[in-house]
């Protein structure tokens, strides 16, 4: 039985699985004349239930496409994950929330698969429904990059044989790398190729362990120099102790674990491997903060930059953080998150980090690491334009924001100041070279959609861009878009924060907001203009 309250409410389920106790799932919903505030999955079990906030507002061309009527179909996409008190679900439902006040609820328990019977049928039916699509719009490529993401069809090392023929054709190998990372996207997935390319380069085997949030399962990818990669399905990360104990493995690279889905039982495991084999190095990689907090964007509750406070202040942070990305892990509490974090990094051979800032946020949190331990090595960047772009100093303010902005990466702030710009009609534009990951109507505000790097120069002067804006509301710990930004010598401003705030105290074209807001955005950007404008560049 439906129970849509509303018959013109569009939407479509992708994909809405549960394991145990964690639930993922994403796809799109939208309303021909209705603004939809938020989302909610309300989940029923037996003397439960449990209510998930979901990160609404992504980018869906697909659904442009194929409902061009939908004015907000662009923006119409949603993620949604968690974790449940226990299991079975009996009834899932989305709950909408409209900019009018009124609420509608969906039933989707028809379209979502808690079991596991059904569920290679399941992915059978979401590969072709996605080939379907993408046959649709002559995608051919993004087939063959979803069938390759998601590897249904994988063999799993859950099956003993399959196991012991990988251990096989692992004792020949001179040395063995174990890389440990999430498979999101972004700049730590960036500085893992190039890991497993270093050590593929020196003639090791790497075997690459991700969490797959698809399909709430481990990958294990074993890549050899010259050799086709081989895809394995994996339960759990706890197989590979045995691969350990029979292979030459000789170094543990752990590149960031968000997303995991035991993130403790982890830390608590990979921080016993190294003291049962001292022969192996481990290496962690901060590419966030995840060791610190589940917040491993270190925003607290409230949304705003914590600076890593007393622990006391934390205990109360987390216990009321609704924010999607905390959910990515279990509910723990902070103590003994740091406890066992702190184990494993003070088992790890190097703790590497990208920029001093970083180094001196993990001491706060960590002020008994052994400094010695702590390096800093800046992100090696390849981007260099081919020519730097013409930008006009005196011609109204046009600000270029590059990358995929989230709400942590500034979204919000993006909000506020196209609201203020509307109301007070000045003539400036905003250019999001890239996606915004939530709804802003307005006429001043243009998004061109994803581009490739090659393509930012001419992307800056076809916009008419004079001014870039980095917005991260939170401390990144390096940020390439910062780095390709400084290589187009364009004028930067960004909030004091990170490694970014580090970096651009040394270049001579950007200034900085000691105050993370909207208004102390527009007027710095505002202030920076007019003194561009009034001399030479």
């Amino acid at each position: 039985m439906s129970l849509n309250a509303d018959p013109d409410l569009r939407y479509g389920i992708d994909r809405m699985l549960a394991r145990g106790r964690r639930i993922f799932g994403w796809g799109w919903v939208s309303h021909p004349t209705r603004t939809i505030d938020a989302l909610t999955l309300v989940l029923d079990g037996d003397g439960w239930e449990s209510r998930l906030p979901v990160n609404h507002g992504l980018v869906r061309s697909d659904v442009k496409e194929t409902f061009p009527q939908l004015p907000d179909a662009e923006s119409s996409g949603f993620i949604a994950t968690g974790y449940i008190p226990r299991g079975p679900i009996r009834c899932w439902r989305l709950e909408a929330e409209f900019g009018d006040g009124g609420k509608t609820v969906i039933d989707i328990t028809p379209v979502a698969d808690g079991g596991r019977a059904r569920r290679r049928l399941r992915e059978a039916g979401y590969v072709l429904r996605a080939v379907a699509r993408r046959l649709g719009r002559g995608d051919v490529k993004g087939i063959v990059r979803r069938a390759r993401a998601q590897n249904y069809l994988a063999p799993s090392l859950d099956d003993a044989a399959v196991g012991r023929e990988l251990r096989a054709r692992l004792a020949g190998a001179a040395r063995v790398t174990i890389v440990f990372d999430h498979n999101m996207g972004g700049g730590a997935n960036v500085y893992r190729r190039a890991i497993v390319d270093e050590r593929l380069a020196a003639g090791a085997t790497v075997l690459l362990c991700t969490y797959n949030l698809p399909t709430l399962d481990y990958r294990l990818h074993l890549l050899r120099s010259g050799g086709a990669e081989e895809t394995f399905r994996i339960a759990s990360f706890l197989p590979l102790e045995a691969i350990v104990g029979h292979a030459a493995v000789d170094e543990l690279f752990l590149n960031s674990p968000v997303s995991f889905d035991e993130p403790l039982v982890f830390a608590e495991w990979l921080a016993a491997l190294r003291s049962d084999h001292p022969h192996l190095r481990l290496t962690v990689a901060v590419n966030d903060y995840f060791y610190v907090c589940p917040s491993f964007v270190l925003l607290n509750a409230d949304g705003r930059y914590c600076g890593i406070p007393a622990l006391s202040q934390c205990v109360v942070c987390l216990a009321r953080h609704r924010a999607s990305y905390v959910r990515l892990s279990p509910p723990t509490e902070i103590g003994p998150w740091r406890a066992i974090w702190g184990r494993c990094l003070a088992a790890a051979d190097e703790l590497r980090c990208f920029s001093q800032s970083t180094r001196e946020l993990l001491l706060r949190a960590y002020p008994s690491l052994d400094v010695a331990r702590i390096s800093v090595i800046p992100h090696r960047v390849e981007f260099a334009p081919a020519r730097l772009p013409k930008w006009d100093p005196r011609a109204p303010l046009v600000v270029g924001i590059i990358g995929q902005i989230s709400v942590q990466k500034g979204a919000l702030v993006v909000k506020e100041m196209l609201a203020r710009i509307d109301r007070e009609q000045r003539d400036i534009r905003i250019v999001v070279i890239g996606a915004l990951d939530i709804r802003i109507a307005s006429g001043r505000l243009q998004v061109t959609g994803p581009y490739q790097r090659d393509d930012l120069v001419d992307l800056i002067e076809a916009q008419h861009v004079n001014m870039l804006f980095f917005p991260s509301i939170c401390p990144e710990t390096f940020s390439y878009v910062v780095e390709e930004m400084m290589r187009l010598r364009l004028p930067i401003v960004a909030f004091d924060l990170g490694a970014p705030g580090e970096r651009l105290r040394n270049y001579d074209r950007a200034r900085l907001c000691t105050e993370v807001s909207a208004d102390a955005a527009l007027a710095t950007l505002g202030d920076f203009h007019r003194l561009l404008a009034g001399g030479d560049r």
